[in-house]
């Protein structure tokens, strides 16, 4: 009986002691966001224009597959990865509409750049709306990004200029956060093209 007694008993602490050991071992969750333009060591701001120019961007549209916490990667054709310890710290729409503010705003020279809650919403000189098509990253090859964007001007918002690019960023490896820097790279160019857009029209 004594025997039959201390069996249960260790069978009984086995049980508990797997699950906890299985949660030790998981890695630890980390966690990313995209960052705006930056400057060289020791370079300051352009300073703001004397008539900065108004612009509102629009909530920027993102596919389904990456409206998630995880990040999202390609597995080959048809085949999507999601990383269950590399997430984005908030919504990935929401930080992208940010960066691009900021971005542009540093672009142009003018402190009058904001995120606008609704196309057209507010009195702005410019509104831009961008839609990312595809963010396809293929982990140690390369980072896909194809956008289309409009800006429109004036009181009547009238379109004055309606484009998709697609843009790419080579991987020299398969970490996450060199696939994020990656990211910031290509939407420091959508930026400078949609700020080129717009002070072709000033």
């Amino acid at each position: 009986m004594k025997n039959g007694s201390l069996l249960r008993r260790s069978l009984s602490l086995a049980a508990l002691v797997l699950p906890l050991a299985g949660c030790a071992a998981s890695p630890p969750v980390r966690f990313y966001t995209l960052a705006p333009i930056g400057y060289p060591e020791g370079a300051t701001p352009a300073p703001v224009a004397a008539n900065p120019v108004t612009v509102g961007i629009a909530p920027v549209e993102i596919p389904d597959y990456l409206d998630r916490p995880q990040i999202v990667t390609r597995e080959g054709r048809n085949e999507l990865k999601l990383a269950e310890f590399d997430r984005w710290a908030g919504s990935l729409s929401d930080n992208i509409s940010a960066v691009l503010a900021d971005n542009v705003a540093t672009l142009l020279g003018s402190d009058r750049v904001a995120v606008s809650p609704a196309m057209g919403g507010g009195k702005t000189d410019v509104t831009v709306a961008l839609r990312i098509l595809r963010w396809d990253c293929v982990p140690g090859q390369r980072v896909l990004l194809k956008a289309q964007w409009t800006i429109l001007a004036g009181k009547e918002r009238k379109e004055v200029a309606a484009r998709t690019a697609s843009f790419t960023k080579s991987l020299g490896d398969q970490r996450y956060e060199t696939m994020v820097a990656a990211f910031d790279h290509i939407l420091d160019q959508v930026s400078r093209e949609i700020a080129r857009e717009i002070t072709s029209r000033k």
